[in-house]
């Protein structure tokens, strides 16, 4: 395992030289203690305690003597019982502990200490520290309070970086008003990890007071919520608030087109077949959500087609004349969308997304016509033609959604829009297209379809969606 040996190394190094402190006798008061049978007795009591945890001590049952020097430190402090107790700690991998007791012993012993002895303490308190490691945070608002690992460990700005054992923590940094920072993190040995916790500030706080119902009349209750500088009433629960987020959204859809125009290759009258058209698009949205409502702009793609069997189109032949022949159509747009949009969102688990986008398609309409498969022998027959035109269209695109949250941040729904297609211009083929007809029309030289428009003026689509949603808090 990484680190494995750098770790025991360092834990060996610690307690060798914790152990040139250690076997040291109960030695004398931390300070001058009054005389008399009861400090007398105290004092026995914490020498039989400091001689019960040298006994565990050697038997390597370290947590228990620890208990015992702790103890004989309560009833009596001295230099012994609190180097020996931080040994122990040391060898209960404890370093933090161990860290403030020899602290404790250079402050509190400080006179006593002189030469090898406060060098030797030294010695350790500095190998603790390449065994510890330590969080400095900054960032935060004044007066926020710290939370490592859950417990609070004070209020910002702190006085020096918090000393953490080494491996994975949590910092939580709260304050009223603010949305709580927290971020996960891991420290090693010797290490300082800085970590900005910047607090975003709540759009709306308050405080509420709830009275106590009046002993005679209804059992009612009466609440008031001030905000800012205002107070309401009896204000209806309308859910909790969402924080300011950016957020991204990808919509996989499959567009139906009943048709693009009854008096375009798509218009279908008499013995004619004509299904619903269909094809795909796929649509990113990014944006900004405040509370309940968002905006933002969209990017994507649109393709759909459709097919008509069987229709009557009319052929124009040298000479003025016209002829009816039975054909087969299909028309197709393809184009990239772009446009902005805004939305409402309500529920919390459950979903409900109301959205209405607008903006333009920039692309192309093709057309393919082919005689009918249905011709009956000696009418006329040709292969597919080609009509194309640029198309540009204006759209307004309501949406309904519905869905759920699978985590805080991702949401996923379904839904159906259904967008408004404005031709701007319409799209139309304005030359002839000519046919092959030395079989067909009256042995006419040549003959020809005339130029038309390839989709109405305006027609919309019916667009069933799945929406995957992230939001960025």
């Amino acid at each position: 395992m990484p680190g494995t040996t750098r770790r025991r190394s360092a834990h060996g190094g610690l307690l060798l030289a914790a152990a040139l402190l250690a076997p040291l006798p109960f030695g004398s008061l931390a300070a001058a203690q009054p005389g008399g049978p009861g400090e007398v007795r105290r004092r026995d009591d914490a020498r039989t305690h400091f001689q019960r945890g040298i006994a565990l001590r050697d038997q390597e049952r370290w947590a228990e003597a620890l208990s015992e020097f702790q103890t004989s430190r309560s009833l009596f402090m001295t230099l012994n019982g609190t180097t020996n107790a931080a040994a122990c700690l040391i060898q209960l991998e404890r370093y933090l502990e161990a860290i403030e007791l020899y602290e404790s012993a250079l402050r509190d012993f400080s006179a006593r200490l002189k030469g090898e002895d406060k060098r030797d303490i030294l010695l350790v308190v500095k190998l603790l520290y390449n065994a510890v490691g330590a969080i400095g945070i900054v960032g935060a608002e004044p007066g926020a309070t710290v939370l490592l690992d859950g417990v609070p460990r004070g209020e910002l700005p702190l006085g020096a970086p918090l000393r953490v054992p080494r491996g994975p923590h949590t910092v939580r940094v709260v304050k009223a008003g603010y949305q709580p920072f927290e971020q996960r993190l891991d420290v090693d040995g010797g290490e300082t990890v800085q970590v900005t916790a910047r607090l975003i500030r709540l759009q709306e706080t308050g405080t509420l007071e709830i009275a106590e119902p009046p002993r005679k009349g209804p059992d009612a209750r009466r609440i008031r919520l001030a905000r800012d500088a205002g107070a309401i009433d009896d204000r209806e629960e309308r859910g909790p608030r969402r924080a300011p987020r950016l957020l991204a959204e990808v919509t996989a859809a499959a567009p139906l087109v009943v048709s693009f125009g009854e008096d375009t290759p798509t218009g279908c009258v008499g013995s004619c077949s004509k299904p619903l058209g269909s094809g795909v698009s796929l649509i990113v949205h990014g944006g900004y959500g405040i509370d309940h409502l968002s905006f933002g702009a969209s990017a994507g793609y649109l393709s759909v087609q459709q097919a008509v069997r069987g229709r009557i189109a009319r052929i124009e032949a040298v000479g003025g004349a016209s002829y009816a022949v039975r054909v087969d159509d299909t028309t197709a747009l393809r184009g990239a969308l772009f446009g902005a949009w805004v939305g409402y969102s309500s529920g919390e688990r459950l979903l409900l997304h109301a959205r209405l986008g607008a903006g333009g398609l920039f692309g192309a309409v093709a057309g393919s016509r082919a005689s009918a498969r249905a011709s009956t022998s000696g009418a006329l027959s040709f292969g597919p033609i080609e009509r194309s035109a640029a198309a540009r269209f204006v759209y307004v695109a309501p949406e309904v959604r519905a869905g759920v949250r699978l985590t805080r941040r991702v949401e996923l729904t379904l839904g159906l829009g259904v967008p408004l297609f404005i031709a701007v211009p319409r799209p139309a083929s304005s030359q002839r297209v000519f046919v092959d007809t030395a079989a067909g029309v009256d042995h006419a030289a040549s003959a020809w379809f005339p130029g038309g428009p390839l989709t109405a003026p305006l027609f919309p689509l019916f667009m069933p969606a799945l929406s995957a949603r992230y939001d960025f808090y």
